[in-house]
């Protein structure tokens, strides 16, 4: 078989759970999947969204849930286990942030990031760590340019990030005698729609994406297709010995 048709179908059989699956990263990260073989569950709160993502793929589900509620994200692992059986990949990519000087920040604010982008992934690798222990799976956490690298007024964002990173090396650590690979992916600025779907004037979107590009060294924002590609490779057995790793995808940002 020539390598080509080997990548073609090197998730064949395998099942891999997608959080906020339904656009941008996670919507191509699943497509990636299913389109070389795999069977995929996506999460998400809306769903015509998560239909439009499925749609004409015949080895995708998708579960309409909030995973900032422990008991939902449970579900998420559930299902998987109920429909297909295994898991071999989780891949941890539903996210939220918004920018929040010091003096408006409350309580409120803070629990919904640090519990979606952070609590969520653990409650859900807790969950699937039965299942993925009996394949040998991976885990997958998706932070950003932001975990390692400091940005005014995306600040507890940035922090949620950054704890997300050293719990993905912690965990590689921890899980690694169960023969589980934990790693995460950093993406830059990518054009996922997300400023738009956040609602910002257009004035504001144009501005953030003014200053991103004047940070980025390639001079352009990334694409979902390209983060996903990464998201897949380090999934993939052929990346067999890589754990613990936190992999910048950011046009060169974190380094300039």
């Amino acid at each position: 078989m020539h390598t080509e048709q080997k990548e073609a179908q090197s998730y064949r059989g395998k099942v891999i759970i997608v959080t906020g699956g339904g656009s941008g990263i996670g919507r191509a990260s699943a497509q990636h999947f299913a389109a070389r073989g795999g069977f995929v569950l996506i999460a998400g709160r809306h769903a015509d969204i998560l239909e439009q993502t499925i749609e004409g793929y015949s080895t995708m589900a998708q579960i309409v849930v909030d995973i900032s509620r422990e008991e939902e994200a449970i579900a998420v692992i559930e299902r998987a286990g109920a429909v297909w059986g295994r898991i071999d990949v989780l891949v941890n990519n539903a996210a939220t942030g918004a920018i929040t000087p010091l003096e408006t920040v409350t309580t409120e604010h803070l629990s919904s990031i640090f519990t979606l982008n952070l609590f969520a992934p653990i409650w859900l690798s807790k969950a699937a760590l039965s299942a993925l222990t009996e394949s040998r799976g991976v885990i997958l956490n998706i932070s950003s340019t932001y975990g390692h690298k400091a940005s005014a007024g995306m600040t507890y964002y940035a922090v949620s990030k950054a704890a997300l990173e050293h719990w993905t090396r912690c965990l590689a650590l921890e899980l690694a005698p169960r023969g589980l690979r934990v790693n995460a992916i950093a993406p830059g600025p990518t054009a996922t729609g997300g400023l738009e779907r956040a609602g910002l004037p257009a004035e504001v979107i144009e501005e953030i994406k003014r200053r991103d590009l004047a940070k980025i060294p390639l001079g352009r924002r990334g694409s979902p297709e390209e983060v996903a590609a990464w998201i897949v490779a380090l999934a993939d057995p052929s990346a067999g010995w890589i754990t613990g790793q936190v992999l910048s995808l950011d046009g060169g940002m974190s380094i300039s």
